[in-house]
Formats: structure tokens, sequence, C-alpha cells
């Protein structure tokens, strides 16, 4: 979604608490703005609260989802090698790198960001690196394209 694809255990878990410090923020805020819903007097402030806090439940919904798959790939994860495609756009995070990798006899593709590695230090097709995923999310893997 809004954050980097990234893959060491470190990396992972400096992610895990960014994304638990922006949900207790966002709960603060569900919180603020259900109260100012509830104890407004005008229907013009209750109705720019409730937008609000659609708009911050939303939000809370779809980090809540990252921060759960990333907790299972950083808590139980699993490796395969993975093979470059090509390049491709990550939604929110710019370009990325098509790869394509097998797990438990079915093959996948994904497409993720290769930040903080340069991009001339990526072959690009037919590179061959190791790919992270868990057993509950097996289509979202992620590449690792730093060297071992």
């Amino acid at each position: 979604m809004l954050l980097l694809s990234i893959v060491t255990d470190d990396e992972l878990l400096t992610s895990q608490i960014v994304k638990a410090i922006l949900l207790v923020l966002l709960c603060g805020g569900i919180i603020y703005n259900l109260y100012r819903v509830i104890r407004h007097e005008t229907r013009i402030r209750r109705i720019i609260n409730a937008c609000i806090l659609f708009l911050l439940v939303v939000a809370t919904f779809i980090v809540s989802r990252e921060f759960v798959f990333e907790t299972s790939l950083l808590n139980e994860p699993k490796f395969t090698e993975g093979i470059t495609i090509g390049y491709c756009n990550v939604f929110g995070r710019g370009e990325g790198i098509e790869f394509e990798y097998e797990a438990d006899g079915v093959k996948y593709r994904c497409c993720n960001t290769f930040h903080p590695v340069s991009k001339d230090s990526i072959k690009v097709p037919d590179g061959k690196y190791k790919v992270r995923y868990t057993d509950k999310y097996k289509d979202k893997g992620r590449m690792i394209f730093k060297p071992e």
C-alpha cells in the first residue's frame, strides 16, 4: 500500500513499528471524531466529522491489513528462488521489478520495489534472487535484491 517493500528482519521490524505508531494515531483520530459526531450540536459539523471518521476507518483497515501480512512475513518466513522478468509499476511506490517464483508447486508472479538497492545492480531479466513468502500469503512474495 503506502510503505516500501522490504524483506530483511530489521527492515520488517522497523516497518512494523512505524505501522503500529500509525495505527495508534489513526485509532486516536477515530475515537476523537466519533466523540465529535455524537457531541456536536450542528448537523453540518456531524456530517463533516462522520466523513472524516469514515476516511480514518478505511485508512486503519488498509494499514492493519498490511501490518498483519508483514507480521506473518516476519514471524513465519519461507524462502525460495525467484527469477526476474522485467520492470513494472508498484502502486504508490514507483518503479519495481516483476518476478516469478514457485511455492508448493504453484507459480506466482509479483512486483515489488528494489529500494534501497540500485536498479543497475539487479539483473533484469533472468536474474535469480531469493524470495521471501509465508504459507498464509504465498502469492505475496518479496524478492530480496540485496546480495547475501
